[in-house]
């Protein structure tokens, strides 16, 4: 009993945060359609990748998705993904796992900053979003950490 009222009092003292105030980078995540204006194969791959993506940065603390290209900080472009396939084992033998690299090429934009990135995993797409996902969060840390040291100090 005690517990749960000090619990309380606690949760009353401090303001809840929304979720914009813990997040501060917001990023919006996206491919271009195809010049054909045809939905292929390559771009619903993409289209895929997208969605990874998406799910993969909402993971990361201090990131927040966008649905809205004006709203976003960082840009995030997944223009190409790639599967290779593994040689076969060693003795010829047949694989249960697809044990493939899986590539999302991304092209992340922030103001003047851009670079080119990509995220690799073994056998699934979810592993190369992570991958992306975890490369563009460093990315974006080595930008806020540059931003920060070229502020005049008082």
């Amino acid at each position: 009993m005690a517990v749960t009222t000090m619990l309380l009092m606690v949760a009353a003292l401090y303001p809840a945060m929304s979720a914009d105030q813990r997040e501060s980078v917001r990023v919006y995540v996206y491919t271009s359609p195809s010049a054909s204006g045809q939905h292929t194969d390559e771009e619903k791959g993409r289209l895929e990748a997208v969605d990874e993506l998406r799910g993969a940065l909402k993971k990361k603390k201090g990131l927040a998705i966008v649905d809205d290209r004006s709203q976003a900080d960082v840009l995030v472009e997944v223009v190409e993904r790639e599967q290779r396939e593994a040689p076969l084992g060693g003795f010829g033998g047949k694989t249960i796992t697809p044990m493939g690299d899986t590539i999302i090429r991304v092209h992340v934009t922030s103001g003047e900053q851009q670079a080119d990135l990509k995220g690799i995993g073994q056998g699934t797409w979810g592993r190369a979003a992570k991958d992306a996902a975890d490369r563009i969060l460093k990315w974006i840390a080595r930008l806020e950490q540059k931003r920060k040291d070229s502020m005049p100090r008082r």
